[in-house]
């Protein structure tokens, strides 16, 4: 596959209507809990080229202090960077950083020039080796996690129900869990959906 085939599949992945519709899910789900909240600061783990961040801003219908958006890929940074623009320069509502988001350091996040989240978001779990991800997120965090059965060369923790993805997870309490199915005639899948308070 060249350069240019590589862009090509990336930008059909990123805008595939499985993505997006996921994402707007969980705008849903997410707004509907924090409506009438204090500004939020959210951390999107794996958060690839910020389209979570940008359903998020664009709705404007949370009151957002800050997304910092981590991926480890360092060729994520600029494509988030551009499709955020107008809340990277305006208000500085946006960040992107090329960090492993297995070593975030939410004792001391003053250290990389934030302040500690009220919710963390990961709509891609099932591109994480471990749950080492989560393991560090703080107790009494709120967390929305999405998962999918979608056999892919990338996905290598996988889940095939809620119940599964609730079963893998300590929380104290559950916000909310649901299943959303996309059928594309020859293909299908399910994308999975916790969001809890640690």
């Amino acid at each position: 596959m060249t350069v240019n085939q590589e862009t090509i599949q990336l930008n059909k992945d990123v805008y595939s209507s499985g993505q997006i519709e996921s994402k707007l899910w969980l705008c849903r789900e997410i707004e509907k809990l924090f409506q009438n909240h204090k500004a939020q600061k959210i951390w999107i783990l794996g958060g690839w080229v910020g389209l979570m961040s940008f359903l998020l801003l664009s709705r404007e219908r949370l009151n957002i202090k800050l997304i910092c958006s981590f991926d480890k890929d360092p060729l994520c940074k600029r494509p988030a960077e551009l499709i955020n623009e107008n809340w990277v320069w305006k208000n500085r509502k946006f960040k992107a950083e090329t960090r492993d988001c297995h070593s975030l350091d939410y004792q001391n996040p003053s250290a990389m020039g934030l302040e500690a989240p009220d919710l963390v978001i990961n709509t891609s779990s099932e591109h994480f080796e471990s749950a080492k991800w989560y393991d560090n997120i703080p107790k009494g965090s709120v967390v929305a996690i999405q998962s999918c059965n979608l056999q892919h060369k990338d996905h290598i923790s996988c889940v095939h129900s809620k119940e599964e993805l609730i079963e893998q997870l300590s929380f104290t309490k559950k916000l909310y869990s649901g299943e959303l199915k996309f059928d594309y005639g020859e293909h299908s899948f399910s994308r999975y959906m916790l969001i809890a308070q640690k």
